[in-house]
């Protein structure tokens, strides 16, 4: 009988101090894209990007054109060629097909490293005004809030403070 009062009184204080814990835990969701999206950094980092991706479009387009009057030259001349002459010709643009091919796929791979350049300051900045924004309101834990199944009405959004610690006004 003593064991099992003492076994209810640790459970009743275990209880009890789970309360205790559990109301200083202060919680809070952002949706974080939509904060480094609102920075002024994202919209300079994206007007470099399309200046990028413009450049490089404009030389794909510029060698796929040489290609095309060096294909459509070929055929309509490959009858009256030597055949050592069309196999160098065919080589040629056999060797230029690849040449295109290589250079998108190393724009590709060019493109992703600019991009990951260009935001990985973004997201650290936007990280750390959570966490300092966190920290000052006692914030336990911050839940990104494109992951949250279910959230409650008047639940701690923190974008809006986040943004007026950066000194954003969209």
């Amino acid at each position: 009988m003593k064991n099992i009062i003492k076994i209810f009184l640790s459970l009743a204080v275990i209880a009890f101090a789970g309360n205790v814990s559990a109301q200083n835990i202060k919680l809070a969701h952002i949706d974080i894209e939509e904060l480094i999206r609102s920075m002024p950094e994202y919209d300079t980092a994206t007007v470099k990007m399309q200046k990028i991706e413009t450049d490089i479009r404009n030389e794909i387009d510029l060698l796929e054109v040489e290609f095309r009057k060096k294909l459509d030259d070929y055929q309509k001349n490959k009858d009256n060629l030597t055949d050592f002459v069309r196999a160098a010709r065919e080589e040629e643009l056999n060797s230029m097909y690849q040449r295109i091919g290589q250079y998108q796929q190393n724009a590709e791979e060019t493109l992703g490293v600019e991009q990951q350049k260009l935001l990985i300051p973004i997201q650290e900045k936007a990280t750390k005004a959570i966490d300092t924004v966190a920290k000052e309101q006692g914030i336990t834990y911050v839940f990104h809030a494109q992951m949250l199944q279910y959230k409650a009405l008047g639940t701690l959004d923190l974008l809006p403070s986040v943004k007026q610690h950066l000194g954003i006004k969209k």
